[in-house]
């Protein structure tokens, strides 16, 4: 992983930027700007590929390929935590938890600010969608 995340993207954030948020896309060039990645859990990918239609999958194959974005792989060492936070947060947006606790300092670009802080403090860096 990374050690200079500048953003977290869970499976909303992706599906909006393939539905061309300006937001998101701000975000992910301020971050490649300041020379920081932009992380996307493997799971929150996969599920944008899963919601968006054929007509979307081009924009996520170009997000997986950009420079700054890195792809969070699922790692057996988080599977315990993984799957107890995906009770409350189904798996995707868990996985986006889970690596945005592994990055505290870093924003989290989610629609689901009140699901993420029953997990998260309240205090969480979220970036709402």
């Amino acid at each position: 992983m990374p050690r200079n995340a500048g953003l977290i993207l869970d499976t909303a954030a992706v599906i909006a930027y393939t539905n061309g948020s300006e937001l998101v896309g701000r975000e992910i060039s301020a971050a490649a700007d300041e020379g920081l990645r932009v992380v996307v859990p493997a799971a929150c990918f996969a599920t944008a590929y899963q919601k968006v239609t054929s007509d979307g999958w081009g924009l996520l194959d170009i997000l997986g390929t950009l420079p700054q974005v890195v792809v969070a792989p699922l790692e057996h060492d988080m599977c315990a935590v993984l799957g107890g936070w995906a009770r409350t947060l189904g798996l995707d947006l868990a996985q986006a938890a889970i690596e945005s606790a592994t990055f505290p300092a870093t924003p989290l670009v989610t629609d689901q600010r009140r699901l993420v802080t029953r997990i998260l403090p309240k205090e969480w860096p979220i970036i709402d969608l």
